[in-house]
């Protein structure tokens, strides 16, 4: 398993090995331990210039996901599954309980969507919803 998880932010005090077992835990239960993921905690600003680039949104946002197995370099992934990108900031002030917890469920949202879940529609979203929750318990 090769989990990668970086706090590149200095907004929020945040102690990465304090999500670190829950994430991998979380990777073995939904099949992709021996698949590479790395995730980079940001500050609003840097997932704000993300989400204008990358998906044309001018607004910061919770999470942003790239999953390896889409684009044109998609026949190069191996065992990368993606990246993930979290906002402390926002993850702060949307927790409903700690900021770990929230980081964590983060992190299963955007794992759910480099391994090609979605919420475009509602059947996507239940599936996701379901997995989501058969995840975090």
């Amino acid at each position: 398993m090769s989990l990668a998880l970086f706090n590149r932010q200095r907004k929020v005090p945040f102690d990465t090995d304090s999500v670190r077992g829950r994430m991998e835990k979380l990777m073995d239960d939904a099949g992709v331990s021996q698949r590479e993921v790395s995730v980079v905690l940001l500050s609003d600003r840097a997932i704000h210039l993300m989400n204008r680039k990358w998906r044309a949104v001018d607004a910061p946002t919770d999470c942003l996901s790239f999953p390896a197995s889409e684009g044109e370099d998609a026949r190069f992934a191996g065992p990368l599954l993606g990246d993930i990108a979290i906002s402390l900031e926002t993850a702060i002030r949307q927790a409903r309980g700690s900021l770990q917890d929230e980081v964590v469920f983060l992190f299963v949202h955007s794992l759910l969507h480099l391994m090609g879940y979605d919420h475009g529609t509602d059947a996507e979203s239940d599936a996701m919803k379901k997995k989501s929750k058969e995840l975090l318990g």
